[in-house]
């Protein structure tokens, strides 16, 4: 699953896989197409995402998609199968 939600003129994205999919690229294939349709759309200048710290293979995903690290968000999302507290991420994003 990859959804998208509309900011004004960026776009915030989020994503699952299926443990059974994952290591296939499928994830990088579906970010990156969503990504340069959504940056071809002449109000949009910023697709984002966030993912806990300890996420490095979707840390690696938007990476290979070209997003850039922007910063640490201390406390930021809670991820109830990790913690009942909220965990720090990382913002990346891509501009135009």
């Amino acid at each position: 699953m990859l959804e998208a939600r509309s900011q004004g003129h960026s776009v915030e994205i989020g994503y699952v896989l299926a443990r059974s999919h994952w290591g296939k690229g499928l994830m990088t294939e579906a970010v990156k197409a969503f990504t340069n349709y959504a940056l071809a759309h002449p109000l949009v200048f910023r697709v984002q995402a966030t993912c806990d710290i300890e996420n490095t293979a979707s840390a690696r995903v938007l990476e290979k998609c070209g997003f850039v690290r922007e910063g640490r968000l201390g406390r930021y999302l809670m991820h109830p199968n990790l913690s009942s507290e909220p965990r720090d991420c990382f913002i990346y994003a891509q501009v135009k």
